[in-house]
């Protein structure tokens, strides 16, 4: 078992490998190797298939985002409305008992998905959103831990290449995420999966991910409120589709506050992976063919005048009643009380909440430590809470302290912060004010 200090010491070496190359390689360079596929191992089992997108003339689900957009902000917000596009998806499970003989490489992804369905439990399907900053990675970079949450829960898991800043800045990655949560409810021609009940549906996610799983129930909630019903229904591919909350929300070191205004963004450097300020925003950060964006803006995901709507930074949410029930996992974090805010609030406002919080933990640490006790008990949490959801077995809201013995403390679910949503959102929009459109230091230095 490893110490505090033991774990402070290690991560302080991790920090420095980890930032002297983030903080000098263009972030095309960085973005073009988080790209590239990985072989599925003998832990995993992946079929590909593309989600085709709903017809040009149906803007049903882009005006559902974009009403969203207009509902929840304040009106002075700036951002370009994507198309909608086609998706690369991909289905994992536990690998099964092959015939001796068979190369599962050899082998179509529908045989493939066909072959998977046999033996897994459909009655769970955990649509995970991968982690990355809105910029790095695909869903092959997490594996591991989606084949994890596969086998662990007995069910399959979904996931998709959703579209990555800077190039495509908010609400791209958002309105995937929205289309492939609609496929899995309606599979439109092409797709291998028969239409899946909202309620064996968990949404899973990290980091980044989490954060658009949480917008991803904002844009429900909206539709639920615009329609005046819990079962909004919005034409997808020349079909109505009930627009249902999926049965939980299954969170890992969710980025729930883009501004990093709040206490632990500074308090919790220590046992963190992630620079005070972004590599992207240094002013000797090098440029490249897709950052600077063309025009330049104050943050490399989206606009600066989006930054604290609650879309982009769910912490700013005035309300989740309604919501699913929502487990979710952090470390002693930078992130931590921007999730700390939802977690509250969702409970105060009647969401059952299951809140863990791992002392001494980086973000992400049951991806980046996989050995350490805390990941495995992370990843059985995590599973478990998974399962529970789609059978329906929430309990009440509740949160609890993990220490580094792995002992467990209840916590309470209603004084997980000490400052109030109203202080929350005053803090988030001071730092939006200090916003500047990034340059580089070169190009600064020639005005």
């Amino acid at each position: 078992m490893l110490s505090r200090n033991q774990i402070a010491s290690i991560l302080r070496k991790v920090r420095t490998a980890i930032f002297s190359k983030a903080n000098t390689t263009p972030i095309s360079i960085r973005q073009k190797t988080s790209l590239k596929d990985e072989t599925p191992d003998a832990a995993s089992w992946v079929s590909h298939v593309q989600l085709p997108a709903p017809p040009s003339e149906q803007g049903d689900v882009q005006q559902l985002l974009l009403r969203a957009i207009e509902v929840l902000g304040r009106g002075d917000e700036h951002y370009a409305a994507p198309s909608v596009e086609s998706i690369q998806a991909q289905w994992t499970s536990a690998p099964p008992t092959l015939a001796q003989g068979c190369n599962p490489v050899e082998m179509a992804d529908e045989i493939k998905y066909k072959s998977m369905m046999g033996y897994v439990n459909p009655a769970v399907t955990v649509f995970y959103v991968h982690g990355g900053a809105f910029v790095l990675n695909t869903p092959a970079r997490f594996r591991k831990t989606i084949a994890g949450l596969a086998t662990l829960t007995g069910g399959r898991c979904f996931s998709i290449n959703y579209r990555l800043a800077p190039q495509n800045p908010f609400p791209a990655a958002l309105l995937d995420v929205l289309v492939a949560y609609l496929s899995l409810l309606c599979p439109p021609p092409g797709c291998y999966h028969s239409p899946i009940p909202a309620s064996s549906i968990v949404l899973a996610g990290d980091s980044s991910g989490a954060c658009l799983v949480l917008a991803l129930v904002q844009v429900i909630l909206s539709a639920r409120k615009a329609q005046a019903t819990n079962d909004p229904v919005v034409r997808f591919h020349g079909r109505d589709v009930a627009f249902q909350m999926p049965s939980g929300l299954a969170l890992q070191s969710p980025l729930a506050d883009q501004t990093n205004s709040l206490p632990s963004w500074k308090d919790n450097g220590a046992f963190d992976l992630v620079q005070e300020l972004s590599p992207v925003m240094l002013p000797d950060y090098p440029p490249d063919s897709i950052w600077p964006s063309s025009p330049p803006r104050g943050d490399i995901y989206c606009e600066s005048s989006m930054i604290c709507h609650p879309l982009v930074s769910p912490a700013a949410a005035l309300s989740w009643a309604g919501a699913p029930p929502m487990w979710c996992a952090l470390g002693e974090e930078r992130m931590a009380d921007a999730a700390k805010v939802i977690m509250q609030r969702a409970a105060a406002q009647g969401v059952n909440v299951h809140l863990e919080m791992y002392e001494a933990m980086p973000h992400n640490w049951p991806m980046l430590f996989p050995t350490w006790r805390q990941s495995d008990l992370c990843m059985e949490k995590w599973a478990r809470a998974c399962k529970d959801y789609v059978q329906g077995k929430a309990t009440s809201s509740r949160a609890e302290y993990v220490g580094v013995d792995t002992n467990i403390t209840k916590q309470d679910v209603g004084a997980l912060t000490k400052f109030t949503p109203e202080e929350t959102l005053t803090k988030m929009r001071k730092k939006q004010a200090t916003l500047k459109p990034w340059c580089p230091m070169r190009a600064t230095e020639k005005l």
